[in-house]
């Protein structure tokens, strides 16, 4: 059972994705009658997963672990177990932080999770508080 769930969605992102979609199917429509098509059709199928996958990313927080994944989970995935994360930080602000592994929307605030072993990962949120309160009561310390 999750203890925290959200979904980050922009609309302008979506947009600028679904822009790239139609241009991916107008150039394979355009390359209909060429030897390439076969190739065109694979690549413009394969990029629009990728573009559907990016257009939002749901955060899941329960006793184990935080999940981070992409709208179909294929490329945007990530999964930090709770007893690997050495300390966290909050910031207001969705270009405020930085990590190895980062995972970013347009949203109010980004948490970063520094790892025991491996890279630091972060994620934009809604509801940075929120994040940090579940955190906290999980038993992993915050940064000053």
């Amino acid at each position: 059972m999750a203890l925290y769930e959200e979904r980050i969605f922009s609309r302008g992102f979506a947009l600028l994705m679904l822009l790239a979609v139609v241009l991916l199917a107008w150039s394979t429509a355009a390359a209909y009658y060429s030897k390439a098509f076969w190739v065109m059709l694979t690549v413009s199928i394969l990029l629009t997963l990728v573009f559907v996958d990016v257009i939002a990313i749901r955060i899941e927080i329960d006793e184990r672990e935080v999940r981070i994944r992409g709208l179909l989970g294929l490329v945007v995935r990530k999964t930090v177990k709770i007893e690997n994360i050495a300390s966290f930080s909050v910031s207001e602000g969705w270009m405020s932080c930085y990590g190895t592994i980062h995972f970013t929307l347009p949203a109010k605030g980004c948490v970063v999770l520094r790892q025991k072993r491996g890279w630091m990962v972060s994620f934009t949120t809604n509801n940075p508080d929120e994040v940090a309160r579940v955190l906290a009561m999980l038993g992993v310390p915050r940064e000053p």
